[in-house]
C-alpha cells in the first residue's frame, strides 16, 4: 500500500554528469543537503546498485538514522535509493534529462513514495487521520533537497 507519493522537479542550470556527480556524492550529502544532520558511506567503490550508507533526517514522520540503499542505477540518467523504515520502505527516485538547446541544463525529477506494506491496520488509520502533516512536512523537505542539488551542482560547475 503506497502512503504517499511526492513529485518534485526544477531545471538546474548545470549539464547532467555535474548534477549526477551532486546526488551521488553519498559521502558528503551532510555538507550539501540541510536535510541530512549525519551521514557515513557503508560500502566501498563507486555508486552503483548496492551501495549502502546511513543518514540522519526526518522523512515521512520517522526520525533518526536510517540505512539506504542504491536499487537501480543508469549513470547519468537514472537512480533509485531505498531505506526500511520500522514497517515503511521509502523509495526516492531520479530522473536526469538534459535540457536546454545546447542540452547543459538538467530537469531533474525526484519521486518518492512511502510504502505501507507491513502496517497494521490500526497504524494505516493513524496514517489516514494524521498522514497529512508528515507528508507537506516531507514534501518541503524534498523542495530544499532539490534547491541543494542545485546550489551545489551549479558551484561545482563553475569551479569545474
Amino acid at each position: 500500500m503506497a502512503g504517499h507519493i511526492i513529485h518534485v522537479h526544477a531545471t538546474i542550470p548545470a549539464p547532467a554528469e555535474q548534477v549526477w556527480d551532486v546526488i551521488t556524492d553519498v559521502a558528503h550529502a551532510d555538507a550539501v543537503l540541510r536535510s541530512v544532520k549525519e551521514c557515513e558511506l557503508l560500502t566501498e567503490g563507486e555508486y552503483d546498485v548496492g551501495t549502502r550508507w546511513s543518514e540522519r533526517r526526518t522523512l515521512f514522520g520517522h526520525h533518526g538514522a536510517e540505512q539506504l540503499h542504491v536499487v537501480e542505477s543508469d549513470p547519468p540518467l537514472r537512480t533509485v535509493v531505498e531505506a526500511e523504515v520500522g514497517d515503511d520502505v521509502i523509495r526516492t527516485a531520479y530522473r536526469l534529462t538534459p535540457a536546454g538547446p545546447d542540452r547543459t541544463s538538467t530537469r531533474l525529477a525526484m519521486t518518492t513514495t512511502v510504502e505501507m506494506i507491513q502496517r497494521s491496520p490500526v497504524s494505516r488509520a493513524m496514517w489516514a487521520m494524521f498522514g497529512g502533516f508528515s507528508f507537506d512536512q516531507s514534501r518541503k523537505v524534498l523542495e530544499h533537497d532539490l534547491a541543494d542539488i542545485e546550489t551545489e551542482a551549479c558551484r561545482r560547475a563553475m569551479t569545474g
